[in-house]
């Protein structure tokens, strides 16, 4: 089901075949997607566009998402609020102390597009307040259950992707539901 906003999505990621199928599927869903090879390619593409939500892959060439972050920090700090991350090293001690600090959601690889749809509407629903009325009604997320010490892991049941056939096969693959 398509979401009601006409929200525009920036996702972040090295591998081609991972953002081509993010982009299809958030595309499907009703958003409008850029993409971007790296940290240096989204500020540029920052420069030109707004963005509601940023989805950014932590280990990138060139400009990786922790230094793309910082840069976000000093150049547009209210969009640090709009940014996502997507990883498959969630369990490397410098990234979960990254993804600690900076406090933002994120989301281990593999992840269910469930709990990456759930993720997108709770920032585009933190960063646009909605008055409680218009709250009434909303489909729930499904529950958190990867949490850092932070709490802000982000991760749907085992059980919604494992048994899903995935979209993208190598490095990651992103389940549709």
């Amino acid at each position: 089901m398509a979401p009601t906003t006409s929200a525009r999505i920036l996702v972040i990621d090295d591998e081609p075949s991972i953002v081509r199928a993010l982009a299809q599927l958030l595309r499907r869903s009703g958003y409008t997607v850029d993409t971007g090879g790296n940290g240096r390619h989204a500020l540029a593409q920052l420069q030109a566009q707004r963005y509601d939500v940023i989805l950014a892959d932590l280990r990138m060439p060139e400009l990786d998402g922790r230094a793309f972050y910082t840069r976000l920090l000093q150049q547009y700090p209210a969009l640090c609020q709009r940014v996502i991350f997507l990883t498959g090293e969630s369990s490397a001690a410098d990234s979960r102390a990254f993804l600690a600090q900076c406090g933002r959601p994120w989301l281990a690889k593999p992840y269910a597009i469930a709990a990456l749809r759930c993720t997108i509407q709770q920032v585009l629903q933190s960063t646009a307040p909605v008055p409680p009325r218009a709250r009434q009604g909303q489909a729930r997320c499904p529950p958190r259950h990867e949490r850092s010490g932070a709490g802000q892991a982000v991760g749907a049941p085992r059980a919604l992707w494992q048994s899903q056939t995935p979209l993208v096969c190598g490095k990651v693959q992103v389940y549709d539901r």
